[in-house]
C-alpha cells in the first residue's frame, strides 16, 4: 500500500490442510492451521546489540499515549534477536491481526519460491500464456498479451485501476467491485488497457490477486496450500487466518469463502506479529531461514529493486521512495548519509520495516483506519534509527579481504573478499568432502546486512584442469557469516544433502592493516 494512502483491504481464501503429519490441527472452518514446533525469537538486551536502552522507554511511552496512532503491537529485532516486544490496547502475542496489503509481500515470496522450484518459468512469462483458461480478454485486447508476470509484480501492468480516489466500501471502488464479482481473476483481466505494459506505476490490489491465480493455474495448488508446503511450515508459523473485510470489521465479519483455487494474494492474510516479523527477517537474511534456503537470494535483490520511483511516477511518494516486487522502499537519515528501508505496508498501519545497513527489523500492527497522521514509520525514522549504533561495519573495512583460517580445522583455508561501499562479500572455502575425505572447495557470494550475511554455498564439479570446460556450480548448503571484529568471524553452515551442520570460528591469517576496531565486540 502506498505510504500515507489507504491501502487495499481485500478478502483472502481458505487454507486447506493437506499434510496431517505436518499439522496438528484440522481445518475448523475458521481457516486456521497449527504446526508442531513453535519458533521462539532469541532475546537480546538492547545495549548488547548496539541500541540505546533509553530509546526503548521513549518508544514505549509514545506508542502507549497514541503518538503513532492506535498501535496494537510492536516488535524490534537486531542481528536476528528480539530487542523489544509490546502489545497495546488490550491485545497480546497470541492475537491474529489482519495484514491487509502486507499480504502482497508474502505473495511475492511465494512466486519467488515457485520460480526457484521450477514450477513457474520466470517473470518474463506473459499473462495470456499463464491464464490460458481466460482467452477472451486477450483476444479482445491484443495489447494485454504484452503484460508479463514482472509487470504484475511491479504494478506496471497498464490496466485501468484506481483504488485510492474512493474509499473501499464505495461501490465505485474497483476493489469493492472485484470482491463482489463471481470471478476475481476475470474481473481484473477484463479491465481495459489504458497504458502500455511497463510504462507507468499503477497500484492495484486486483493485479496483486492475480498472483494467486498464477500459482493455481501453473501448479494446481492454491497459493495458500503452496505457502503451507514451502514457506509457512519452514518458518514455524503455527496459526493463520484468511479473510477479506473491506470495512475493517472484526474477525468473522468479512469474506471467507472464495471461488475454486482463489487465495486472495493482494490482501486478507491474518498472522501473529511474531510471525509477521519473520517476513522481514527472512528477507533481511536474503531468503535463508535457520540455514535453509526458502527464497532465492536473487529474488530478494529483485524484489527490493526500484522499478518505479518518486521521480518517474507521481503515485509514489515521499521523495526518494520506490516500488519493487510488491515491496516499497524509502530512505532515512543516518549521521552522515542516508540509508534504504524496505517496507511491506498494509492499510490501517500494518508494517514490516527492514533496514539492511543496520541489520534491523521492525514489525507492527495498528488500527489507524483512514488516519493519515504519524505512524510507526515516523517512530522508526525519528526514534529508533538515531538510537542504533552502527558499530563495526565490515563494508567500510577493506582490510577484511585476505586469508582466514580456523584454529580447529587444520589444513583447511578460507579466502574472504569484502567490497567496501557495495557490501558485497565473496567466500572461498578449501575443505574436504565429509563422507570421503576428498578435497573440495566451495564458493559463495552475497551482500552484507550490517555485519552479517547469509550465503548459498556452491561446489564446483566436472571442471577441467586446463581448457575452457566450465565447472558446474552445484548447491551444497547454506551458511551465515558474521564478522565479530575486523580480525574475527563466525561461519555457521548446514548441508541437507550431506547431513552436516556446525559453526566455525574464523581468524584473519595476517594482521588487518586497515583495522578500525581492533577488539572483538
Amino acid at each position: 500500500m502506498k505510504p500515507g494512502i489507504p491501502a487495499s483491504t481485500l478478502r483472502p481464501p481458505k487454507i486447506c490442510l493437506r499434510q496431517a503429519a505436518l499439522f496438528l490441527s484440522i481445518w475448523l472452518g475458521a481457516h486456521a492451521f497449527a504446526l508442531a514446533a513453535p519458533f521462539e525469537w532469541p532475546p537480546a538486551e538492547a545495549a548488547a546489540v548496539g541500541i540505546d536502552p533509553a530509546m526503548l522507554a521513549v518508544l514505549d511511552q509514545k506508542t502507549r499515549q497514541g503518538d503513532f496512532g492506535q498501535v496494537k503491537s510492536l516488535m524490534l529485532l537486531r542481528h536476528g534477536k528480539l530487542v523489544y516486544e509490546a502489545y497495546f490496547r488490550g491485545h497480546g502475542p497470541n492475537d491474529l491481526f489482519p495484514l491487509y496489503s502486507v499480504t502482497k509481500s508474502w505473495a511475492s515470496a511465494v512466486i519467488g519460491i515457485a520460480i526457484m522450484r521450477g514450477d513457474i518459468s520466470g517473470v518474463d512469462e506473459p499473462l495470456d500464456a499463464i491464464f490460458h483458461q481466460y482467452p477472451a480478454p486477450f483476444l479482445a485486447s491484443p495489447a494485454k498479451r504484452t503484460i508479463t508476470l514482472q509487470d504484475v509484480l511491479t504494478m506496471r501492468h497498464g490496466l485501468a485501476w484506481d483504488e485510492w480516489s474512493t474509499w473501499f466500501t464505495d461501490p465505485a471502488n474497483p476493489v469493492n467491485q472485484m470482491t463482489k464479482s463471481p470471478d476475481w481473476w476475470a474481473f481484473v483481466l477484463d479491465r481495459p488497457m489504458t497504458a502500455p505494459a511497463d510504462s507507468v506505476f499503477r497500484y492495484s490490489t486486483g493485479v496483486s490477486n492475480l498472483l494467486g491465480g498464477v500459482v493455481w493455474t501453473t501448479i494446481g495448488q492454491s497459493a495458500a496450500e503452496f505457502a503451507l508446503d514451502h514457506l509457512f511450515g519452514a518458518l514455524d508459523i503455527n496459526e493463520a487466518h484468511i479473510e477479506v473485510d473491506l470495512s475493517g470489521g472484526p474477525r468473522g465479519s468479512g469474506i471467507t469463502q472464495f471461488q475454486p483455487g482463489l487465495t486472495p494474494t493482494g490482501h486478507g492474510l491474518w498472522l501473529k506479529t511474531r510471525d509477521l516479523a519473520k517476513l522481514g527477517q527472512l528477507y533481511l537474511d536474503r531468503g535463508a531461514w535457520d540455514l535453509q534456503r526458502l527464497v532465492p537470494s536473487e529474488w530478494i535483490e529483485q524484489s527490493w529493486r526500484d522499478y518505479s520511483n518518486s521521480q518517474t511516477d507521481p503515485q509514489i511518494f515521499p521523495e526518494g521512495a520506490g516500488y519493487g516486487y510488491q515491496w516499497w522502499s524509502f530512505e532515512v537519515d543516518l549521521e552522515d548519509r542516508r540509508t534504504r528501508v524496505h517496507m511491506a505496508e498494509g492499510w490501517a498501519g500494518q508494517f514490516v520495516l527492514v533496514v539492511p545497513e543496520l541489520d534491523l527489523v521492525l514489525a507492527s500492527n495498528a488500527d489507524n483506519g483512514q488516519d493519515s497522521g504519524p505512524n510507526i514509520v515516523d517512530a522508526l525514522r525519528d526514534i529508533v534509527v538515531p538510537a542504533v549504533e552502527p558499530g563495526f561495519d565490515p563494508r567500510n573495512d577493506g582490510g577484511l579481504t585476505g586469508s582466514w583460517y580456523s584454529p580447529d580445522l587444520p589444513h583447511q583455508g578460507f579466502m574472504l573478499e569484502v567490497v567496501p561501499t557495495t557490501g558485497q562479500v565473496v567466500l572461498y572455502w578449501m575443505t574436504f568432502e565429509p563422507a570421503t575425505g576428498k578435497q573440495q572447495w566451495m564458493i559463495a557470494v552475497s551482500l552484507l546486512s550490517g555485519r552479517r550475511t547469509n550465503l548459498e554455498l556452491l561446489r564446483p564439479v566436472d571442471g577441467a584442469f586446463i581448457g575452457n570446460t566450465e565447472a558446474e556450480l552445484v548447491h551444497w548448503g547454506e551458511a551465515e557469516l558474521e564478522f565479530l571484529s575486523c580480525t574475527t568471524a563466525s561461519l555457521a553452515y548446514a548441508s541437507a544433502d550431506q547431513a552436516e551442520r556446525g559453526t566455525i570460528s574464523l581468524q584473519r591469517l595476517t594482521p588487518n592493516s586497515m583495522c578500525s576496531e581492533p577488539s572483538d565486540k
